[in-house]
């Protein structure tokens, strides 16, 4: 299979290039350049041949697209509707990268497929408008929902798990403060990308959650990732108004797996087991060596 993907350059577009080149796929990585006005024949070329499409690029900086919404749309809306339009005319079936923060916070305990999406940022406003774009532009296309990702390289800027790691090294005071009010699905890219070629192999269409097993708060998975690297620095539980976000985030990101289920996919692991794995690595013991 000749898989098209975009955002190669992240976590999980880079893991995803790898784990389906590793299993025989041919990789194409889609440069942004071609998704400008003008760069139709440049598009048309990289789509030459191409079974499928997934589109992992995005801005994902929830911040920046609260207070530049129409960077944030431009980027999440407008090039995801000129890909899945050039998908279309093509005849290519395409999976989107959608977050789990799309539900919103109208729930208390984790959401499943079925479950209404009522987004309160504009970064998850442009994700769910994305997300109609895709799947009203073919009825083979594929939305995935995932969020709390770590992976890649110590040294990727968005290295959640890594980030962490140089807190607490770096704490002078004995001790690093987390949220303990909001909650989620930490999901390692590696596994993420094995659930995507699986679903893709598949045919599935519609929207699917794709997140490891398990939930915490973010004070919970950073006390994990502190302990799992055997560092001795106390992680200190805080409310969400002690962090001063721009962005209402819901405090629940919490998601299960419920229609891969259905299709008889087996449950991807917990993700305690994956971060596990994950800082067992050479480049994450480097960190604490």
């Amino acid at each position: 299979m000749k898989l098209l993907i975009s955002g190669t350059s992240g976590l999980l577009g880079g893991a995803l290039a790898r784990l389906a080149t590793e299993q025989g796929h041919e990789c194409v990585p889609l440069d942004r350049a071609c998704l400008r006005a003008g760069a139709e024949a440049a598009l048309a070329s990289l789509l030459h041949g191409v079974d499928h499409i997934v589109h992992a690029a995005a801005n994902t900086n929830v911040e920046r697209c609260e207070t530049e919404p129409q960077l944030c749309y431009r980027d999440n809306v407008l090039l995801t509707e000129l890909l899945a339009d050039a998908a279309r005319r093509h005849g290519i079936a395409m999976t989107f990268i959608s977050s789990t923060g799309v539900y919103g916070s109208h729930k208390r305990d984790a959401y499943l497929e079925f479950d209404e999406a009522r987004p309160e940022t504009h970064h998850h406003k442009s994700k769910l408008q994305a997300e109609h774009l895709v799947l009203a532009a073919d009825w083979n296309n594929l939305v995935v929902r995932t969020g709390w990702l770590f992976g890649g390289s110590a040294g990727a800027a968005k290295n959640f798990v890594a980030k962490r790691i140089l807190e607490a090294q770096a704490a002078k005071e004995g001790f690093i403060a987390s949220n303990h009010q909001q909650r989620g699905c930490p999901t390692y890219v590696l596994d993420l990308a094995a659930r995507l070629l699986a679903l893709i192999g598949l045919k599935a269409r519609g929207v699917f959650n794709a997140v490891n097993e398990g939930s915490a708060s973010r004070f919970e998975y950073v006390q994990k990732i502190v302990d799992q690297a055997g560092l001795e620095v106390e992680v200190r539980p805080v409310a969400a108004s002690g962090f001063n976000r721009v962005a209402p985030v819901s405090d629940n990101e919490m998601a299960i797996n419920w229609r891969a289920g259905e299709l008889g996919l087996p449950p991807m692991r917990p993700w305690q087991m994956a971060l596990a794995d994950y800082l067992a690595s050479d480049d994450m013991r480097r960190m604490t060596a």
